[in-house]
C-alpha cells in the first residue's frame, strides 16, 4: 500500500525563505561587527605600542638635554633657527603661554668625557687655543667620533665653555682647537694638576613628510643625516617653548612643549578613528642650570 506525501505549500516555502534570510542577515551583521571590533582593537593597540616605543627615546633625549632648547625650521632643503614669539595660546598644564610652533628643535647632549687635558698651547700667557686630550679613559659616549668640529668643550674647573673649531684624533690622543681663547692658566703638565674637559654635541629632532626624525649629529654637513624614529606623524609643527606671561619679551627656552599626534594610516580607509594617539608633554632639561649655556648653532 503506497503512501502519498505532499510537497511544501507556497506559503510554507516563503516563510522558510524569510526565516533563512533573517538568520543569514543576523549572522552577517554579527560577523561584520566582530571583525570591525577586532580591527579597531588592533588599530588602537598597534598605535599605542609604536607611540610608546618611539617616544621613549624622544623623551629620554629631551630630558637629558645639556642646553636650552632652540626651535628650528626645515622646509625640505634648508635648516634654520626660529625666533620664538609669544602667542595667545595658553598651556593647560603650566598656565604659561605657548610660542609659535615649529617642526624642529635642536639642543646639546653629553657626547663624551671627562677627559684629562694633557697639554695646552700658550698656557702661561692665557692665550691657549689648542688642547690635547687623553681619550684612553671615559671614551664610552654614544657618539663617534669622540670629538669633532662643532662640539662644545666645557672645562668645569674654570666654568667656561668653548667652540671646537678643529679636531683630530691619533690613537688615544685628541688635539682640539677652540675659540675663544682659554683666558686662564691651568698648567696640566705640573705633577698633581689634573684638569678635565667634557664634550657636548648638537642633536635635533624634526618632523617632515609625516616623519619624526632624529639627527644624531646636527653639525655642518651632517645635519641632513637622520634616523627615522616614527612615520605617519600628523602634527606638522609639534614643537614650542613657553613664555611666563602673554607680554613676556623672551623665553628661557628651558621647557620644551611638544604635541605629537600619530595616526595609523593603514587603518584610515576603514575609518578606525581609534587608531589616533596624541602625546603632549612639557620637558625640561634634567639639570638646571644646564651644562652648556650657549645655544649658538654649530
Amino acid at each position: 500500500m503506497s503512501r502519498v506525501r505532499s510537497a511544501y505549500t507556497l506559503v510554507e516555502l516563503l516563510v522558510a525563505m524569510a526565516i533563512f534570510s533573517m538568520v543569514s542577515v543576523g549572522l552577517f551583521a554579527f560577523a561584520s561587527a566582530s571583525l570591525r571590533m577586532v580591527g579597531r582593537n588592533l588599530a588602537t593597540n598597534h598605535t599605542h605600542e609604536v607611540m610608546r616605543i618611539s617616544d621613549q627615546e624622544l623623551l629620554y633625549n629631551l630630558h637629558a638635554s645639556a642646553s636650552a632648547f632652540q626651535l628650528i625650521t626645515f622646509d625640505g632643503t634648508n635648516y634654520a633657527d626660529a625666533s620664538p614669539t609669544v602667542t595667545a595660546d595658553q598651556d593647560p598644564f603650566t598656565q604659561q603661554y605657548i610660542s609659535t610652533r615649529t617642526n624642529g628643535v635642536r639642543f646639546r647632549l653629553s657626547a663624551s668625557g671627562p677627559y684629562k687635558i694633557t697639554s695646552v698651547s700658550n698656557d702661561t700667557k692665557n692665550q691657549a687655543t689648542t688642547f690635547t686630550l687623553d681619550l684612553s679613559v671615559n671614551n664610552t659616549g654614544q657618539f663617534t667620533p669622540a670629538v669633532e668640529v662643532g662640539d662644545k668643550l666645557v672645562i668645569p674647573l674654570i666654568s667656561h665653555e668653548y667652540d671646537v673649531t678643529a679636531a683630530s684624533i691619533t690613537g688615544t690622543t685628541a688635539t682640539v682647537t677652540v675659540t675663544p681663547l682659554l683666558g686662564f692658566t691651568i698648567q696640566p703638565t705640573i705633577p698633581g694638576n689634573f684638569t678635565t674637559a667634557y664634550l657636548y654635541r648638537e642633536v635635533a629632532y624634526t618632523v617632515y613628510n609625516n616623519q619624526l626624525r632624529y639627527h644624531a649629529d646636527y653639525t655642518g654637513k651632517n645635519k641632513s643625516k637622520y634616523v627615522l624614529v616614527r612615520d605617519k606623524i600628523t602634527s606638522p609643527k609639534p614643537f614650542a617653548v613657553l613664555f611666563a606671561t602673554a607680554t613676556s619679551p623672551s623665553s628661557t627656552c628651558l621647557n620644551l612643549r611638544f604635541s605629537l599626534e600619530f595616526y595609523d594610516t593603514n587603518y584610515s580607509s576603514k575609518k578606525y578613528t581609534s587608531g589616533t594617539a596624541t602625546l603632549q608633554a612639557i620637558i625640561p632639561p634634567r639639570v638646571q642650570p644646564t651644562d652648556v649655556t650657549s645655544t649658538n648653532s654649530s
